[in-house]
């Protein structure tokens, strides 16, 4: 996501390992004409070889950011989880055969839509540090 309100989003099953979190990379970078900044927290899988390997390849257009250790309050991606969290299933919850991660795609399309909420994500302090000048 960025501050001016688009959001983009992937899910998966299981945990997130460098190869997926590459190809993940590349799904977003295609088609990109500008620079990239992406900030990831500091999971083992963003720090691996590869995954740097992968960055370096891309000849500055992307850049990654590691947060330092726990420190969410820095992620604006927190934000989108508390949000889900608060809006989701913990209001509504689950009907009988729902599926979750149907649940889950359906809320982050709706996070998706709604610009105005996006950009609300950054108006929290902690994350001050992030403009798109």
């Amino acid at each position: 996501m960025n501050a001016k309100g688009a959001f983009w989003f992937a899910t998966y099953k299981g945990a997130l390992t460098a190869e997926l979190f590459i190809e993940l990379l590349k799904k977003m970078m295609k088609g990109r004409n500008r620079p990239v900044h992406l900030i990831v927290d500091g999971l083992p899988a963003h720090k691996k070889a590869n995954v740097r390997e992968y960055i370096e390849s891309t000849k500055g257009k992307l850049t990654m950011h590691v947060l330092p250790g726990y420190a969410p309050d820095l992620n604006p991606d927190e934000f989108v989880w508390s949000h889900l969290k608060r809006t989701g299933v913990a209001r509504n919850p689950l009907r009988a055969g729902e599926k979750l991660e149907i649940r889950v795609e359906q809320h982050l399309h709706e996070v998706k839509k709604n610009r105005r909420l996006v950009r609300s994500f950054f108006d929290a302090p902690s994350v001050a540090y992030i403009s798109d000048c």
